[in-house]
């Protein structure tokens, strides 16, 4: 279970902070039941930081009093067990605060900030980098000295008279000059400082839209009168979806990705689908679980960038469909850059295309880098043979655990050859500024639970083999081979 609480909103009290925890232990005790594992709570402690044009536009916290209190909390959670806690950085408060509510003066801050590389400042990883370009910059722009003060809870550190202004004759510091008070978004200045007041008190302020016209100076004749309504009825619950999981027909889709749409990746692809095939009002059949969805099967995943003219795809349906009407219905609602070349209608307990898979075509585009000379292309075809007439074909890999070993290609590659042109179904695919691209053609094995012969797998072949480093410009999947599938049972 995940939380989220906040530290440091005005009127706060010990007792306030202190009662995270004691709600965590309340929680931790509700949660129990015989026979069950007990729940484990991720907690994440966030430090409030003011915004302009909102109540609390005058508060402050010092980053001794946020560390004060989150090691309050720490000394808690010590204590309890299956609680882990997470606490935001006061460093990036104090920045989020400095920027927050500063002046025209930043400008040059956060320019020289991005200059020295700050860039995904709440990411853990990128913490320390992030915190010394921005307190850089802040030196180099002369505002040591107000950042000091917001870390100390000096609020406000704007208020302080530069050279050329005019003395503050307000006695009220809510009065103030403030560095966003020239941007007018309708609510007036003083009904914010009548509402901080009131969340100090802790009155309850009732919302506007149900209760009556708060008068805070939004609604007028230029962004019209309040309008009470009265709060919508709950709708009775009607119980959860429960989405079609009934399974009548398999349509096995043979379709391509070109051009532009090679860009798109494996779960966009699904997405793709998913959409088409609701705009279409296709009826596809659900998974069961907690987490159902669609029946949309790809064959394999196509690496980016990479075109096809030979992708496959399973969808289940709860309805029997002609194949010639699915797949117009279907094409209709997709990019043109996704053609749709066959639909065959199978039985649903037939194999899904991913556990038939056996082999893939492949067309490559390859280009040398630095050669010492133009390969011509006798040596081409030398080194294709060479290839398919080596016994064994090693190469190094590594494990998902880290560790390396030797594998034996040879068995995986079927079919080699070198190629004179492109062919015209890669038309569309990137193309080289100069002629030096040399094309291959290979059929190498494709299979689901892991064996099989990549492009790049080819290309380091060819590298060990020439002693040439090659660059593998593009590479086109002209077609999946399916095995046999059994033939099912008739019921």
């Amino acid at each position: 279970m995940k939380l989220y609480f906040m530290i440091g909103l005005p009127g706060e009290t010990d007792a306030d902070v202190l009662g995270i925890a004691e709600t965590m232990r309340w929680l931790q005790q509700e949660c129990r039941m015989k026979g069950r594992k007990p729940l484990s709570f991720n907690v994440t402690i966030s430090n409030f930081t003011p915004k302009p044009h909102t109540p609390f536009q005058w508060h402050s916290v010092s980053t001794t009093e946020f560390q004060r209190k989150q090691g309050m909390l720490r000394q808690e959670f010590r204590t309890m067990r299956g609680v882990k806690a997470n606490f935001t950085d006061v460093r990036i408060s104090a920045m989020e605060d400095f920027v927050g509510r500063g002046d025209r003066r930043l400008s040059a801050v956060v320019r020289r900030a991005w200059e020295l590389g700050a860039g995904m400042d709440a990411w853990w990883e990128s913490l320390d980098r992030a915190f010394g370009a921005w307190t850089q910059a802040i030196a180099e722009a002369g505002l040591d000295l107000q950042y000091r003060q917001v870390e100390q809870g000096e609020w406000n550190i704007f208020q302080a008279p530069q050279a050329g202004d005019r003395p503050s004759t307000q006695d009220s510091p809510y009065q103030a000059p403030l560095p966003w008070d020239h941007i007018d978004t309708g609510i007036d200045k003083a009904w914010l400082e009548a509402d901080l007041r009131r969340a100090l008190e802790a009155a309850t302020v009732p919302d506007c839209s149900f209760e009556g016209c708060s008068h805070c100076g939004v609604c007028g004749t230029d962004f019209g009168h309040n309008i009470v309504v009265a709060p919508p009825p709950i709708p009775a619950f009607q119980g959860h979806f429960v989405p079609n999981i009934d399974r009548v027909q398999r349509l096995r889709v043979w379709f391509g990705k070109q051009a532009d749409m090679r860009l798109i990746g494996h779960l966009d692809l699904l997405r793709l689908f998913d959409r088409a095939l609701r705009r279409a009002s296709l009826p596809i059949a659900f998974s069961g679980g907690f987490h159902p969805g669609p029946r949309i099967m790809p064959a394999m995943a196509l690496p980016l960038g990479t075109t096809s003219s030979g992708e496959i795809v399973d969808f289940d349906v709860t309805e029997v469909l002609d194949p010639d009407d699915f797949r117009q219905r279907l094409a209709a609602q997709l990019p043109a850059n996704i053609p749709l070349y066959r639909v065959m209608a199978i039985a649903p307990e037939t194999p899904t295309a991913t556990r038939l898979l056996d082999r893939a075509d492949y067309y490559l585009s390859v280009q040398a880098v630095d050669p010492p000379a133009p390969i011509r292309p006798e040596t081409w075809q030398r080194w294709v043979d060479e290839i398919l007439a080596a016994p064994e074909l090693w190469l190094d890999q590594v494990t998902k655990a880290g560790k390396p070993h030797r594998v034996n290609m040879r068995d995986r590659l079927h079919a080699l050859s070198w190629l004179e042109a492109f062919p015209i179904a890669l038309a569309q695919a990137p193309q080289s500024a100069d002629d030096t691209l040399t094309h291959l053609f290979y059929t190498g094995t494709c299979r689901n639970d892991g064996t099989f012969l990549r492009p790049e797998h080819l290309i380091q072949i060819l590298e060990d083999l020439s002693g040439q480093e090659f660059l593998l410009h593009h590479a086109h999947r002209a077609q999946l081979h399916l095995a046999a599938a059994p033939i099912p049972p008739k019921v």
